[in-house]
């Protein structure tokens, strides 16, 4: 997922600056019927890593032991591994969410002399239970109480750039860092892929949610193109959403499209990749809330790079590095017209829309860069 991806182009990038990296995994992520095949520890693409609490979770049917061992014992164990491991003048740099474990490994790495730097690719208060008063206390005892303690932090946009601005401490340091993608195929013979699909295909990667990913829109408006055109287009989603669980199913059987609409569920990262390279378009559809307006999506890096159109719309800072109909085709939210008359365009004239994929391609290869945005990253860490 794209979590794990930006972690990885980090330690590349760092790496290749001369730095020794450690990936330290704080919980248990895991199911036992679903195991990765690696070992708790060992190196991954030539980064060392450990699972310090173990991979797998506690059975679904010992909810109570679960939960506990999840939200607690496993924050207890992960600090005093922090304790034991982290040395003065290191960089810690943190990606997860519970207060709890942010208060913990912030007072080990204090203990040891260590800076510590926190991840900000997603506003907190737009995550969880947004309405609820737990949820709000929370946000407000985080913003004010444990933000202020961090020496530095990574943002992906401009406006969680400003959010972190105003809730951390005056002697802490930001950085902006945008979405990072490496190129799938840069060592590896296009020629020998094979496209599973012989008609044009719209491709959605990762997650199905709404307010992230406006996905009744895309559906709204594929199942229009389809009535409007005739055409023997398909709409292909892959995610751990996209399932015979996918609560999107009845709204697709509703618009009569279920012929048309592929659900893969979670795919090997190299069909992905594939999928992604050989599809007519993507569409990266974000509506206009706080979680849209603040994130950066990782997608809109993995398709670029394949040189695969895109069409988005007007919210969030990929409008920084993308012309509309140069390197990428925008339209502004609830346009249904507009995106469904740059679908139409790609599917009409495929070799203008692979002019402006390629486009979009160079603007990645620039901008998303994981070497380049490494350097950015290791002056940073040496200023701290």
């Amino acid at each position: 997922m794209a979590a794990a991806k930006r972690r990885l182009c980090y330690a590349k990038g760092l790496l290749a600056e001369g730095h020794i990296i450690d990936v330290v995994i704080c919980q248990k992520c895991l199911e036992k019927e679903n195991d990765d095949g690696l070992p708790i520890e060992g190196i991954y693409k030539g980064i060392s890593y450990i699972y310090v609490c173990g991979k797998y979770k506690f059975s679904k049917k010992n909810k109570i032991i679960r939960r506990l061992d999840y939200l607690v014992i496993d924050y207890i164990r992960s600090f005093f591994y922090a304790l034991k491991h982290i040395h003065r003048k290191e960089i810690v740099y943190v990606y997860y969410y519970p207060i709890f474990l942010q208060i913990l490994i912030l007072l080990a790495a204090k203990i040891k002399g260590a800076k510590v730097v926190k991840e900000t690719c997603e506003h907190p208060s737009a995550l969880g239970n947004v309405n609820s008063k737990w949820h709000k206390f929370c946000k407000w005892f985080e913003y004010r109480f444990v933000m202020p303690h961090y020496d530095g932090f990574i943002a992906i946009s401009r406006d969680l750039n400003k959010f972190v601005e105003k809730y951390k401490s005056k002697k802490a340091k930001s950085i902006i860092v945008p979405i990072l993608v490496e190129d799938p195929f840069c060592d590896k013979d296009v020629s020998n892929l094979k496209n599973e699909y012989n008609v044009p295909y719209i491709i959605h990667t990762g997650t199905m949610l709404e307010q992230k990913d406006s996905i009744s829109k895309i559906l709204h408006a594929f199942a229009r193109l389809k009535r409007e055109t005739n055409t023997t287009c398909k709409l292909v989603f892959t995610g751990p959403q996209a399932t015979e669980k996918c609560s999107y199913l009845p709204l697709i059987k509703k618009l009569g499209i279920e012929k048309d609409v592929d659900l893969l569920g979670l795919v090997p990262t190299g069909r992905v990749a594939a999928l992604q390279y050989f599809a007519a378009m993507t569409i990266i559809y974000k509506s206009d809330n706080l979680q849209t307006r603040n994130c950066f999506p990782t997608k809109l890096g993995e398709m670029l790079i394949c040189g695969t159109p895109v069409i988005t719309t007007t919210i969030g800072d990929a409008n920084l590095y993308l012309e509309d109909k140069k390197s990428a085709l925008i339209f502004n939210p609830d346009d249904e017209d507009a995106l469904i008359k740059y679908m139409k365009f790609i599917l009409d004239d495929p070799q203008k829309a692979r002019m402006i994929g390629l486009k979009g391609k160079e603007i990645a290869m620039k901008f998303f860069d994981p070497i380049y945005q490494g350097r950015r990253l290791s002056e940073f860490y040496m200023d701290l």
